[in-house]
């Protein structure tokens, strides 16, 4: 049985890995701030996916994964749950 992972998927999940756990060294104390940085990366990301898609813009996409938008919009949410701290 082969398994076959979708590479956009796998590089937008690398990617929010990535800016949750590098906020989480710059901002978080502890394994509940990582997760709920996890969240909000991931929520971002979709909202950026879907902005990016919605308005067709070209900028930094890479196949399918619209980069600079879902990027943006994933810092974004980050701060934010920072802010409000939740």
């Amino acid at each position: 049985m082969d398994i076959v992972l979708n590479p956009m998927i796998l590089l937008a999940t690398l990617l929010v890995a990535g800016y949750a756990s590098l906020f989480h060294l710059w901002t978080g104390r502890s394994r509940r701030d990582l997760l709920l940085f996890l969240i909000a990366a991931a929520l971002g990301f979709a909202l950026g996916q879907w902005v990016g898609r919605s308005l067709q813009l070209d900028i930094l996409r890479i196949g399918h994964l619209y980069t600079l938008e879902a990027t943006l919009a994933s810092l974004l949410a980050l701060f934010l749950v920072k802010i409000l701290n939740l």
